[in-house]
């Protein structure tokens, strides 16, 4: 008895300084690189959460039972911003802690409320970076730095024919932005050898508070060759491709790319080159 307390103990100890370095390396990630240079939409990382680190149900500790999870993290995408850089390159560390109904990492934390066979409820939460900053080219100069948002929401997962779907929303807490985020995608997995596959796409839907806050251009940012602009809701088609290859019992490699295609609201922004992004990641990750 004594040592099933101590055990007990010892897990909400772990769990707690885990959140507390995990938070701290979510920071790190998310104040160094590009809004774009993500390894995988909301959907994609439920997935590949469940396939990395598959968990066997566990009745006593469906949140203390989990595992950690160290590795490295490195991305690339397109930038679509003026005058930036064509592409953003980005390489931190890897921080994880993932039990049967809790995670909490620098993709964010999951905790499932309600789940069955077929279907599972979670509260989740994000950080979601400043889009631009206004040194990334001669073009941006003169904006208003954008404010990090603190996100908080609800996700859900629904077994559907071969493939899973995954709807996200998202609303920051903070008053960042203002506004709120939808995401709704189907992905269907392939298994290929030792190799596990997901492919789909899906939409997100933005609205006009975010879509202002990446793209527009307030009253006291205008110039001779930048003009006012407020756009609104948008609506953003993905198509999305993740690999994830299992080296041993304990490591493997996770491999994304994805495309988003960009509506009129963000291509007619006078702060906007293109009308898609493209990016790219690898996650190497140890689980113990």
């Amino acid at each position: 008895m004594l040592l099933r307390d101590y055990l007990r103990r010892y897990d909400v100890v772990m769990l707690v300084a885990g959140l507390g370095i995990c938070s701290a390396a979510l920071f790190m990630v998310l104040s160094s690189g590009s809004a774009y240079a993500q390894t995988a939409n909301p959907g994609q990382r439920e997935l590949i959460r469940e396939q990395v680190n598959p968990q066997e149900e566990d009745a006593l500790k469906p949140w203390l039972g989990g595992d950690w999870q160290i590795g490295a993290w490195g991305s690339i995408s397109s930038n679509p911003y003026r005058g930036a850089d064509s592409t953003d390159l980005d390489a931190l560390p890897m921080l994880a802690y993932d039990a049967e109904r809790l995670h909490i990492g620098i993709d964010g934390i999951d905790a499932k409320v309600w789940t069955n066979d077929f279907a599972s409820v979670s509260l989740i939460g994000n950080l979601r970076m400043e889009p631009f900053d206004s040194g990334d080219s001669p073009y941006l100069n003169g904006l208003k730095d954008r404010d990090m948002a603190y996100e908080l929401g609800v996700g859900g997962s629904l077994r559907l024919w071969r493939g899973e779907l995954q709807a996200s929303y998202l609303t920051d807490v903070n008053d960042a932005y203002g506004g709120h985020e939808v995401d709704v995608g189907y992905y269907v997995p392939t298994d290929w050898g030792k190799a596990n596959f997901n492919f789909g796409g899906g939409v997100t839907w933005q609205s006009k508070d975010l879509t202002d806050h990446n793209v527009g251009v307030r009253r006291n940012e205008v110039r001779s060759d930048r003009a006012f602009y407020a756009p609104d809701a948008a609506f953003i088609p993905h198509l999305d491709l993740s690999i994830i290859y299992p080296l041993t019992d304990s490591f493997a490699i996770v491999g994304t790319s994805g495309v988003e295609f960009l509506p009129a609201e963000y291509s007619d922004s006078p702060l906007i080159d293109e009308d898609y992004v493209l990016s790219g990641g690898i996650v190497l990750v140890y689980t113990f």
